[in-house]
């Protein structure tokens, strides 16, 4: 089964007339833009401080969206939405502007495979962040690129081509049907450009449940908890080929790189964060401000920071010579209501709030269209980790 599924790994392609006649690429980060930041920031800081730091600010939010066109940034902007009401299922009589807003918020992130010169670019990475300030709890939830969906206008597809067809916010809009819920924030994220973010912490601290050796960087990781630098991180989040399951081993391996990135950032004093937010800017595009990325962190950091960290219940199979990820809908519901409660996701012990339970919406993966009927591909799911 696992070599047969290696050999199926191939990509449904975009075919010509299929969409758009330039599909999404992220703008390049280029040395010369990030000199360019460097220089503004000495200059402003000629000025008097309060002109200085608003303009270094300014700088660093440019950094932040420069990722993406302003089209792309108004269509963004047009497919996040404003968190639910706190403890609240949706009801079309409930009033809005009367209900209190859940201080938790989901958030998209996007991991961008394209390579130089090409046009369109699919999403290596699919997972929905669920951050709540009040709790300190974040939960990290992966879902395989190769999920089979529909999208709108371009037939059944893997879930990683929403991205190519409709930018940013056509893969918001196809995580949030997906997942249920409504997504606040989106960040892209570019892993070989993290290296130098990690190095600059000093190295994370993860668990690496199997050793490997890689065989297009040539590192070799023992099992076990360890630290590494950079260059070791990122082959740690890129394998997939040396490690038993594959795409499943490897975002298990990208959400707890996230999150011991999360751990050292919100542990670093006040005198790092200037270097680590310049860092921060260059391997990510997003359409959170320095401000709102600052209370996000303070906040966390009064709180204490619990991650808990999942994937989407699904397993593997193949169809018109395609491989693709089907949703396994009893359990996926049954985990977002656990995720949208606050709760541990792989407790499934755990008794779910009645405003949960009643949200017909989460979990509904309205868009996916892998069969209904998937009793007898069990032995095929992919692996649960918690």
């Amino acid at each position: 089964m696992e070599e047969a599924l290696a050999v199926a790994e191939q990509e449904k392609p975009i075919e010509e007339g299929d969409g758009p006649e330039e599909g999404y690429a992220p703008v390049p980060w280029t040395r010369k833009k990030i000199v360019l930041a460097v220089v503004i920031g000495v200059v402003v800081a000629a000025l008097s401080l309060g002109c200085a730091a608003a303009l270094y600010l300014h700088t660093i939010d440019l950094a932040l969206t420069g990722g993406m066109d302003a089209a792309q940034q108004d269509d963004l902007a047009e497919a996040l939405q404003p968190p639910k009401p706190k403890n609240a299922a949706p009801s079309e009589h409930a009033v809005e502007a009367e209900a209190p807003v859940s201080s938790a918020y989901y958030v998209a992130i996007l991991g961008c495979d394209a390579r130089p010169n090409e046009t369109i670019a699919r999403s290596d990475v699919t997972m929905l962040a669920r951050i709540d300030t009040d709790t300190g709890t974040v939960h990290l939830v992966s879902v395989p690129r190769d999920m089979m969906v529909e999208i709108e206008g371009h037939g059944t597809q893997k879930i990683n081509a929403a991205l190519a067809f409709g930018g940013p916010a056509g893969a918001v809009r196809a995580l949030s049907a997906f997942a249920g819920v409504p997504i606040t924030h989106y960040v892209e994220l570019r892993f070989e450009q993290l290296v130098e973010l990690v190095d600059r912490l000093g190295g994370v601290t993860v668990d690496v449940p199997e050793g490997f050796t890689s065989d297009t960087s040539g590192i070799t990781l023992a099992a076990g908890t360890q630290t590494l630098n950079g260059e070791e991180a990122l082959a740690f989040a890129r394998e997939r080929h040396a490690v038993s399951s594959g795409d499943f081993s490897r975002a298990a391996a990208q959400r707890a790189i996230i999150s011991a990135i999360a751990d050292e950032v919100l542990a670093s004093p006040p005198t790092k964060l200037p270097s680590l937010v310049g860092s921060l800017a260059s391997c990510v595009t997003t359409d959170y401000t320095v401000a709102e990325l600052a209370d996000t962190a303070l906040a966390l950091k009064d709180t204490g920071i619990t991650v808990y960290s999942a994937a989407c219940p699904s397993y593997s199979f193949g169809e018109g010579g395609i491989s693709y990820v089907g949703t396994m809908y009893d359990e996926w519901r049954a985990m977002m209501q656990r995720v949208d409660a606050g709760l541990d996701p792989a407790d499934e012990s755990a008794e779910i709030p009645e405003p949960q339970a009643s949200d017909e919406d989460l979990g509904a993966a309205t868009n996916a269209r892998s069969p209904r009927d998937y009793s007898g591909r069990i032995d095929q799911a992919g692996f649960k980790d918690n």
